[in-house]
């Protein structure tokens, strides 16, 4: 009999409610940005933010290792010694990797057919991928779920009134850009008085022994899942017209909201997973959240396929019947990929990861899928559900059990 954790249940709630409102206007925030400027400006904007989730590559497997080794440690003057240590590298790692974005960006403009000073003023959000995950990493595997959730709130609040005011005035993408970057300035300083216990405490030095060997593992399979949910905006951009991609960016927004929207689920298993003692405990927390996920997606399917004129129609302001064909194809997708980050994740918790090299696969797989089949933009979602898939598969099979 699968027994219900109340823990998980009630961590997954907190973060499902508080992770969704978050989400919620982030959708708000593409609704208002996908209506007040062209399919063409749209398009880059969405290419931007691939590029801003693909930095998610560092703050997940930055605050996925924070959150692992804070969930087993209960003296604050350790925590803070993790925290002061892992802020220090993380910040010279940042400035390090957006000089070399900086100087990638000049060819990368001319193939995206995007400004390089927007491009580059994109990249300023590589620090942000390095310093927050820091603080909310200690959140998550602290438990702080409420503290955690409602940073994200904030952030998302200020991005979306900031960037609305900003393209109103002129200022277009850039506006957007500029938003994102000031929003995610002032979460992190919030998130900073909300460890205040934590920072003033006295520092005692923690044992970190396997960090690094962890590490890798987690930056590499990570690395795999922000790149694979990434790519196919942006692989979009440079094989379709600027308004096919714009049509198809709207769909793909869309729909990632059944990633973002189930992602909760998977940061409340992580510390849970990982300080579980008992034998099967942990198994029956991943039915559990499994279970969960499940109900999301098939709630969202539903409305994906039964409404998807009416969901366009609602962001884009209008109907456009090329996304309308494609939208429930790239939900199933990012379904897949959904029950994917779950089980990778959980997987992570238990330190399951001697056989991780081989998910640079995946994104190798998703890449050839989606140029070979880019006839039209239907036959490149179906192409993505393939992938996704064949990603799914690999992340129950491959991966150490």
């Amino acid at each position: 009999m699968v027994k219900i954790n109340k823990t998980l249940i009630s961590g997954s709630l907190i973060l499902l409610i508080t992770f969704n409102i978050f989400n919620f206007l982030n959708f708000i925030f593409h609704f208002f940005m996908a209506r007040m400027l062209t399919a063409a400006d749209y398009g880059i904007l969405a290419t931007l933010f691939s590029i801003i989730y693909m930095t998610g590559i560092f703050s997940e497997s930055i605050q996925t290792i924070i959150a692992k080794y804070s969930a087993s440690e209960k003296n604050p003057g350790k925590l803070k010694n993790l925290f002061l240590r892992t802020i220090k590298k993380s910040l010279k790692i940042s400035l390090l990797v957006f000089i070399v974005f900086a100087f990638a960006a000049m060819p990368l403009s001319f193939l995206l057919k995007i400004p390089y000073l927007l491009l580059t003023s994109t990249g300023l959000m590589i620090f942000a991928a390095f310093l927050p995950p820091v603080t909310r990493g200690t959140m998550q595997g602290t438990k702080m779920f409420k503290t955690l959730g409602f940073n994200l709130i904030i952030e998302s609040f200020i991005k979306l009134g900031l960037s609305i005011f900003l393209v109103f005035i002129g200022w277009k993408v850039y506006g957007a850009i500029t938003a994102t970057i000031i929003a995610a300035i002032i979460a992190f300083v919030l998130s900073l008085l909300a460890l205040k216990k934590i920072l003033k405490s006295k520092e005692k030095f923690m044992e970190t022994k396997g960090i690094y060997a962890y590490s890798w593992p987690v930056l590499f399979i990570l690395f795999n899942v922000m790149i694979f949910y990434s790519l196919d905006i942006i692989i979009a951009k440079i094989i379709f017209s600027n308004d096919i991609a714009g049509y198809y960016a709207i769909a793909s927004i869309l729909a990632k909201t059944i990633f973002f929207g189930t992602q909760p689920i998977s940061k409340a298993l992580f510390p849970l997973s990982a300080e579980k003692k008992q034998p099967g405990g942990s198994h029956q927390l991943l039915i559990n959240a499994i279970g969960i996920v499940l109900l999301c997606i098939f709630a969202s399917l539903i409305v994906l396929y039964f409404f998807p004129s009416l969901l366009i129609k609602i962001f884009s302001g209008r109907v456009i019947i090329e996304s309308v064909n494609i939208v429930f194809y790239l939900g199933i997708a990012f379904s897949l990929t959904s029950l994917t980050n779950l089980i990778l994740l959980y997987k992570l918790s238990l330190r399951k990861t001697k056989s991780y090299l081989i998910f640079l696969i995946f994104p190798m797989i998703e890449v050839a899928l989606l140029l070979l089949f880019s006839h039209n933009i239907i036959e490149y979602s179906l192409a993505l559900v393939t992938a996704s898939a064949i990603f799914l598969w690999g992340s129950i099979l491959l991966l150490d059990r």
